[in-house]
Order: structure tokens, then C-alpha cells, then sequence
């Protein structure tokens, strides 16, 4: 992950990023859209690295230079503190230390963590460890890690820069794992290399008990897209990445969106599709033609191969260290859940300058989103410097890990959560405010007719929910003609079954934008 020097010239580059106000603890001013805030949640973290929660709430919280895993319980430090140290920690280089963590998505019954960190011998380890104590308690702080199992211990570790090492679950079960180029250009175009790629991982056959490492067998995923021969390019998802230090999957869609380093002039955001692919680097950064080493000049010459382009860009005039912030997902029975305007739009950030962008998909492709209010045109929200990691909470809020305050003080490493408080029903008040999406009549008792318009034809979806997030029922998904549209709905969810009485929300998804009305269903 990127880590900056300490000393004046840091706190020159963010003072020039935040302004001279910005540089001391006492004045950080997160500002956010109309709506929202950004509560602390703890501070007090020696340079924290990344976060996974566990299924009932407590957060696991790994620190690059100690190795040291922390749990937060209820927004305290557990009484076990802390919950486990990596052994054998390379944390003296540039950006080297424990770099990831991700929690097995059949916790407790399969009680098992995944941690990515620099170890002795030039090399990064994969690991698993096994939990024991207060494993299915939301308030438990007797929770301790151990029997470690190696997964992985060859990934390269040549050069104290670019190691990645950010892990993530995808919906199917498997295991995500971003490799850095170790700063050597021309291998992150080798599938074979462990370098600048993304590894996808089966995790399900591993054995219970602790050693390793295993047998690379025992982690090719069954749909690894490489036809090949080779055990390390059947482990690789998508190539061609140069310091993907962070991602999040759709947990719907089971897409990645990965933030990849640049090096000279642009920051990129990278939509990973199932299939494998390329990325481009050292050949691309950005959209942009990047001169290479002359080791490995681009095969054809300069520009000859269609590499799979990021879905946005920035210069280095607007950011210095891309990030991923995820894609907002409203949380199953979440009380904190953000409006439906937001659902399944994607979030990026800048490490140096401290701000968050916004991203929906359009039929056209993605394109900025800016919310009403925001601080400016392009940001969603500023004021916070070196962001490192971003996870929707189980109750529906974005919790941001940030490795210093405004400070870059020691010891001043912290968790934050962007909380709506708009509306209580969820919904954006822009989405209300304008467009043609209606609902007659409204309150029903059996059915209701909704109705909208567009001035062209276009690709259109009409999806219900209820207000705890969950999706009730799609009742239009396809193209739709010019003018207007009307589309029953008669009560029941998409298993034929009567919905009970109460409000709902129906969210028309068009070409030019996304509306939605209440819905008041009676006796």
C-alpha cells in the first residue's frame, strides 16, 4: 500500500492538498453532501492498514508496522488486545508490513481469517489463522487467532514498493488477492509471475489444521479463466495492474472494482469482469500510452493491443494515490442504510488529497454522480486525509479507515462511518423532487398503477423494495418505448406472495437518471 515519508515534505504536499488549515488535529472537517455525516468511531490506531467485520458487527482491524490485528467491539478495543501478531514482519521498507485481512464468509462455523503481509525472505505470505474464544458473540471480547495455515509464501518481494495484498470475498464463496508489480514493469504482463495481477482463490478444500504451505491444487477455483498449463496463471483472475492496492466485489454482481496506482500522470479505476483480461500495464496508464522499459517493449509496437480500459481516470493535478471505496450496497435489516439513489454506485478516493468521488452506471457507461449539496462539483466528500480502506457496515452505513488525522501525527490512525441522515424513509429527496415515476392510487389496498415517461426509447428497470433495503419485486426490466409507460402492480413479491401493509419504495432506474416515489400500501 502506499505510505507516505514523514517530515516536511508531507505535510507540504497536504497542505497544498487541503490547505494550511487542514494540518493540525484539532481542525479536521470531514464535509459531506446534504444529508450525511461522518461520525468517529475510534481513534488511537498505530498506522492501520485495513478492516473486515465479522457477522455480528465487531471489526478487525490489522496495523502495517506492529503485525498487530485489533478488534473493535461496540467502538472499543476488546479486553483480548491484540487478537493476534504476525510473526516474522518485514515492515522497515516504503510501503512493506501487514497488508490485508478478510474474515471467511462461513464464520463462525468455519472460524477461519485471511491475512496478507512482507514476511522475512523476500517474499509475501498468504495465511490463514483459525479463531477461538467468543467466536458468535456481538459483544464478546475474548477472541484470539491462531494455528496458522499458509496458503501462499513465493509472491515476490523483491523491492519494498507496489506489494498490494488487499483480500476480498467474492459472493461465490472464493478468495480475492491483489498482487503489486513489486516495481518490476514488465512482469505484470506474465501470467505466471505472481506480479500485478489478481488471484482467485478456492479456499474451500484447505485442510483444518494448521502447516503449509498447501499444494497449489487445492486453490485453483474451478472457472479460472487461463487455459494453461502453469499453477500460478491458473490462480490469476486478470493481469496487467500495477499497484492494485485496493478493490471491493459487488457482493450482487460479483464485479471488481480495483484502484490501480499510477506512476507518471494518471490514477485509475478498473471495472474486472468474470472472464480474465488484461489491463494494460506497463504499456497503458490510464487511457494513455505509457513508454515502457526497454525490456519489454508493447508486442507491435506503441498502441497495437485493445487492453481493457479503466472506467475513469484522474491527472495527477487531482490526486496523487488512487483507492477503492467500494460499491454501495444497502446492508440486509440495516437501520442505517442510504437512499436507493445510491445502490450500486461506485466509490473512489485519493489517498494524498483526501477526498471521495461518486460513480453510477448509465446506459452509456459510468459517469460522475454528483449528490445534492456535495462540497463541490466533483467530490462527494473532503477534508480527510490518508484514507485506506472503506466497508458498508452490516447496519447500512460507509466506515472509512484513515492511517492518520489531518495531523499525520503518530498514533493518530482512526474509524469514521458516513451516516444519511436525511429522510427517514431512505430516499433522496432529488429523486422525489423531480421526474415522471407516479404511483395511483396512492395509498392502495390491492394494486397500484405506476406510471412514467421518456422522451426516446431506452433501456429501463422498475424494482420495489422495502425499506429496510430488501428488493421486493422487478416489474419492468427492458426497453421501453417513447412517452408513457404504465405498469401494475398488484401487491404480491416475486414469489406470487401478498406483501404485508406498510411503505415501499419503487425506483425507476432511465436512461438520464434514477427517480423514485413512496408507496403506502393499506388495508
Amino acid at each position: 500500500m502506499p505510505r507516505p515519508p514523514r517530515g516536511a515534505i508531507l505535510l507540504c504536499a497536504l497542505a497544498a492538498a487541503l490547505g494550511s488549515a487542514s494540518i493540525a488535529r484539532a481542525q479536521d472537517l470531514i464535509l459531506t453532501p446534504t444529508g450525511f455525516r461522518n461520525d468517529l468511531i475510534f481513534e488511537g490506531l498505530d498506522e492501520p492498514t485495513s478492516m473486515a467485520f465479522l457477522h455480528d458487527g465487531r471489526l478487525l482491524i490489522t496495523e502495517q508496522r506492529t503485525g498487530k490485528v485489533r478488534m473493535l467491539v461496540n467502538g472499543h478495543l476488546a479486553a483480548t488486545d491484540p487478537v493476534l501478531v504476525v510473526p516474522q514482519l518485514v515492515a522497515t521498507g516504503y510501503e512493506q508490513g501487514l497488508q490485508g485481512i478478510a474474515v471467511d464468509p462461513g464464520w463462525p462455523t468455519r472460524p477461519y481469517i485471511y491475512v496478507y503481509y512482507n514476511h522475512q525472505g523476500a517474499t509475501n505470505y498468504l495465511v490463514r489463522y483459525t479463531g477461538s474464544g467468543d467466536l458468535d458473540k456481538p459483544a464478546g471480547e475474548n477472541l484470539l487467532f491462531g494455528d496458522p495455515l499458509t496458503l501462499i509464501e513465493d509472491i515476490p518481494d523483491n523491492n519494498p514498493i507496489h506489494n498490494a495484498g488487499c483480500l476480498r470475498f467474492a459472493p461465490d464463496g472464493h478468495l480475492f488477492v491483489s498482487v503489486g508489480e513489486d516495481a518490476d514493469q514488465c512482469l505484470a504482463q506474465d501470467s505466471t509471475s505472481l506480479k500485478g495481477e489478481l488471484l482467485h482463490l478456492d479456499v474451500s478444500n484447505l485442510p483444518e489444521t494448521g502447516g503449509g504451505p498447501v499444494p497449489r491444487a487445492l486453490l485453483i477455483a474451478a472457472d479460472h479463466p487461463y487455459d494453461t498449463p502453469d499453477s500460478n496463471a491458473m490462480l490469476v483472475w486478470a493481469h496487467g495492474f500495477r499497484n492494485p492496492w485496493r478493490y471491493h466485489v459487488d457482493p450482487i454482481t460479483g464485479i471488481v472494482y480495483l484502484a490501480d496506482v499510477g506512476d507518471v500522470t494518471w490514477e485509475e479505476l478498473d471495472e474486472v469482469k468474470p472472464g480474465g483480461g488484461n489491463y494494460g500495464w506497463p504499456y497503458r496508464e490510464g487511457f494513455a500510452l505509457h513508454v515502457p522499459p526497454i525490456g519489454c517493449p508493447e508486442p507491435g509496437g506503441p498502441g497495437a493491443n485493445p487492453y481493457i480500459n479503466p472506467i475513469t481516470s484522474y491527472n495527477h493535478t487531482d490526486g496523487l494515490v488512487i483507492g477503492s471505496g467500494g460499491v454501495y450496497r444497502p446492508a440486509v435489516n440495516g437501520t442505517e442504510n442510504w437512499p436507493s439513489s445510491y445502490w450500486g454506485d461506485v466509490f473512489y478516493f485519493d489517498y494524498f488529497y483526501g477526498n471521495m468521488r461518486r460513480l453510477k452506471k448509465k446506459p452509456t457507461g459510468w459517469a460522475p454522480a454528483p449528490a445534492r449539496g456535495q462540497p463541490d462539483l466533483i467530490n462527494w466528500s473532503i477534508g480527510f486525509t490518508a484514507p485506506v480502506d472503506f466497508l458498508v457496515g452490516p447496519e447500512g452505513a460507509l466506515w472509512c479507515l484513515r492511517q492518520w488525522d489531518n495531523s499525520v501525527e503518530p498514533h493518530t490512525g482512526n474509524v469514521s462511518r458516513f451516516r444519511f441522515v436525511g429522510a427517514p424513509t431512505g430516499v433522496d429527496p432529488d429523486e422525489l423532487e423531480a421526474g415522471s415515476l407516479s404511483g395511483s392510487p396512492n395509498p392502495f389496498a390491492e394494486h397500484v398503477d405506476l406510471s412514467f415517461t421518456l422522451a426516446a426509447p431506452g433501456e429501463v428497470r422498475l424494482t420495489l423494495f422495502d425499506l429496510a433495503g430488501r428488493r421486493v419485486r422487478t416489474l419492468l426490466a427492458g426497453r421501453a418505448p417513447a412517452g408513457e409507460t404504465r405498469v401494475t402492480w398488484d401487491g404480491a413479491d416475486g414469489a406470487g406472495r401478498p406483501s404485508p401493509i406498510g411503505i415501499y419504495l419503487a425506483r425507476l432506474e432511465r436512461p438520464d437518471g434514477v427517480e423514485t416515489v413512496r408507496l403506502l400500501r393499506v388495508h
